[in-house]
């Protein structure tokens, strides 16, 4: 259940953040991030996906609020015709540190989460 929902927050966190950037108030370390950190975040993982090789890492940080993260493309593959990449993201706040893995797919030339890697 707790998976379940972790995943859907993470599939709509941009567009909730956007509009909401208080939705998240109960998870960690999301939870503990402003506006800014949220946007190096995302700002990590689109250019991690579009730019990075498999196994080079690209980490973020806000010197504002001491908030980071670290995002690692595990590996790139075809989904179909479809281009996916699997995504290791670390975040830290000043409170907690969270690792998950997860499988994008680019589709209409946009990323998107298509699951939580399990394994």
């Amino acid at each position: 259940m707790h998976r379940a929902i972790a995943i859907a927050l993470f599939l709509y966190m941009p567009a909730l953040y956007a509009a909401n950037p208080g939705f998240m108030h109960d998870v960690a370390p999301i939870s503990d991030f402003n506006k800014e950190d949220g946007e190096m975040f995302w700002n990590a993982v689109y250019r991690a996906l579009d730019s990075k090789n498999d196994g080079e890492k690209l980490a973020w940080k806000n010197d504002k609020t001491g908030n980071s993260g670290l995002v690692n493309p595990l590996s790139t593959y075809q989904d179909g015709d479809i281009q996916c990449r699997d995504l290791r993201i670390i975040n830290r706040s000043t409170k907690s540190i969270s690792e998950s893995k997860y499988k994008f797919c680019k589709r209409d030339g946009k990323w998107i989460a298509i699951e939580m890697i399990l394994k």
